[in-house]
């Protein structure tokens, strides 16, 4: 059995892979990406690769929604993000 997934061929799969779907998903949102301006086009990047240095985490999820993992990588991002900016703030502060 092969099975068009977009851009992917599967082959003898039923169920495409975790890292396929989520490829499927982050293609869909070029277009938007592309409508986005520079500053927020940049932030959307960050996001996206957020989820794909989790991916293999998301893949261990049963679920059948792609979003939901994405999305919780995707906050993970924000987290990390702010958790940084938290520390790079402290040692400022601890400096003056």
């Amino acid at each position: 059995m092969v099975i068009w997934l977009g851009q992917f061929w599967l082959m003898g799969r039923t169920v495409p892979t975790w890292r396929n779907r989520i490829e499927a998903e982050l293609t869909n949102l070029d277009d938007f990406r592309r409508a986005l301006n520079s500053v927020d086009r940049n932030a959307l990047d960050r996001l996206i690769n957020g989820v794909r240095t989790r991916r293999t985490a998301g893949g261990m999820l049963p679920a059948h929604d792609s979003w939901k993992p994405m999305l919780l990588a995707m906050l993970l991002e924000c987290c990390s993000k702010i958790a940084e900016l938290e520390r790079v703030i402290e040692t400022l502060i601890d400096e003056v």
